[in-house]
This record gives structure tokens, sequence and C-alpha cells, in this order.
């Protein structure tokens, strides 16, 4: 007969404490104090303990009181309306209903005023959760009571106050990118991102560009000027470029500069490109939400932490 797994009340005796306090610790609630949360983890490896994942579940739903949620109900606060942010809503949506979610889409206001409204809004409907969708821009978000709520940005890293995000994997994909043009004989690459989505990115693109340990010339001019484009290529002798803009293929492709998309978005038919399903973006934001909501951790994110999905290549 397999021996008795170890309760959280068993980890209380030892410690000397209350399974509350126990709770507490291993959460790492900021009520128990820096020593008798290392007793508690000092007792809790001893005898073996691990969290029950369904009770914690459980638990989660039948906490009707305190910090929180009441209610099953996730915020979608959409800030561009675009087909990728609708692509990213479903893929949360999915992932949602399989975890006893719903998700409500609410446009996201600019005004500082508007969005303390909406703030009280959610909260007094019992909603905790919120889903800031993709945006081209970093955000300010001034107004905003975090103490009721426990945010996660999606497809964008630079907003302020700093969010736990999910976004993806930019770095490796224009590591990616850069290796596929070396092999298709380039030696004098550009990127040509406009500035403020390379700001968006958290300038990941350039850093997987200067990574990969090739020439890279970066293109400060306007995106949408052939003229300006052309003259850049040609004056820096380039034969490869990567981007995320149809502009820069209609103005740059020829059978002397071969292009590459760092997405999917904009890229023209059988444009070699990084691929990754918008969907999944949406879907990882509810599994890190869920899990922020089942340890009851609101408000503004101490630590920051970003989820990177790796996209896959393609050439046809």
């Amino acid at each position: 007969m397999p021996a008795k797994r170890p309760t959280l009340r068993d980890v209380a005796r030892a410690a000397g404490v209350s399974h509350m306090t126990v709770q507490r610790a291993i959460h790492s609630s900021p009520l128990v104090a820096p020593l008798t949360a290392e007793r508690v983890r000092q007792q809790a490896g001893r005898l073996g303990y691990r969290p029950d994942p369904t009770l914690s579940a459980l638990s989660a739903y039948r906490w009707k009181q305190g910090a929180r949620p009441s209610g099953n109900v996730l915020a979608f606060l959409d800030c561009d309306r675009t087909l990728h942010s609708k692509k990213v809503l479903e893929g949360a949506r999915q992932e949602a209903r399989l975890l006893g979610y719903q998700v409500d889409d609410f446009i996201l206001p600019s005004a500082s005023s508007a969005l303390a409204r909406l703030g009280r809004t959610l909260y007094h409907r019992g909603i905790r959760g919120l889903l800031f969708g993709p945006t081209d821009q970093p955000c300010k978000f001034e107004g905003w009571d975090w103490t009721h709520f426990a945010p996660v940005s999606l497809d964008a890293l630079t907003h302020q106050p700093a969010l736990d995000a999910v976004a993806m994997d930019y770095f490796h994909g224009a590591t990616l990118a850069m290796e596929h043009l070396r092999a298709t004989g380039c030696r004098r690459i550009g990127l040509a991102i406009e500035a403020g989505l390379q700001a968006r990115s958290g300038n990941r693109w350039l850093g997987g560009c200067l990574a990969a340990g090739l020439w890279i010339a970066v293109f400060s001019g306007n995106i949408a000027s052939a003229i300006a484009l052309r003259k850049w290529c040609r004056e820096k002798r380039i034969d490869g470029v990567l981007t995320i803009h149809h502009e820069v293929h209609r103005a740059l492709h020829s059978p002397k500069v071969r292009i590459a998309f760092l997405n999917t978005f904009n890229c023209p038919p059988g444009v070699p490109r990084l691929v990754l399903d918008p969907a999944r973006i949406g879907g990882e934001g509810v599994r890190m939400l869920h899990h922020a909501l089942l340890r009851g951790e609101l408000g503004l994110p101490t630590e920051p932490k970003t989820i990177s999905l790796r996209g896959t290549w393609a050439t046809s």
C-alpha cells in the first residue's frame, strides 16, 4: 500500500503554525514573516509535501471572500481592434472554456478618466483577471487601480507599468531569419522595421539579428518611402532584408535582394516567414492569468515575467 500523502495540516503540525499560515507561506504571501515562511518550506521539503493541483483549483472556486474573484469572467481589453487581435481573442476564449472561464471583450479607452471608470465597472462585476490585447504602440495605463486585478499583456512587452506578458519569441525568430538568409547566400543583411514596432518588441528583433554574428544594417528612415528604402539598400550594398512591412517587400524585392518576414501579418504569398498562430498567444495568456488568480496574486508584479513562444520557419 502506498504511503499516505503528506497534507497541509501535517506540515502545519511539524512547523508549529496554523494550516492557513502554511498555505500562505507556500504561496509566498507577504503576510507571513520571512523566518516563519522559511521554517514552513523546510518542513514541507522534509515531509515531501506537494500541493494537490485539483484541490487548489477547487479552493479557488470556493473562496468567495478576500482578494480572490467570485466570478469566472476574464476581461479582454482590446487596444487596436485588428484582425490579429481578434485571432488572439479567439485563442484566449478557447483556452478559457477549458478552464471554466468566459472572456468578455472590452475596448480599452485612452483617457485615464475612462480607464478609471472601466476599472470600477470590472471590479463591481467581480472581474479580476485582465488580458491586455495586442497593440502597435506601448501604452501607459494611467488611472488604473491595479490592486484589484491580475493583469497579463498579450503580444507586446513594453507597456508602462510593466506587466506579465506572453509574446512571440522575437529574439529567436530574428536569429532564425538571419540563418535562413545566410543559407541562401546573403552576406550583407538589412533590418527594416518601423521604430515604434521595434520598441514594441523591446528591440528583441535587433538583438536576435546581432546575436547571429552577421553583418547587419538598420534602416532608420520612413518605411513608406520606396525612394529612401532603395537608396539605403544601394548605399549599404544589401543583399537580404528582414522586415514585417509589405511596403519594404514592394520597394526592394528583386533578383539581387532576398526578403524574409519576421511574422505572417502583411506577408506576401510565398515569401519566407516566421509562423506563429496568434491563438497560441491568447491561450497561453489565459493559462498564465489562471495561475495568478489561483494564487491570489493581484496587483502589479514585483518581478514581471514573460513567456516567449517560438514560431516555425516557413519557405512556401
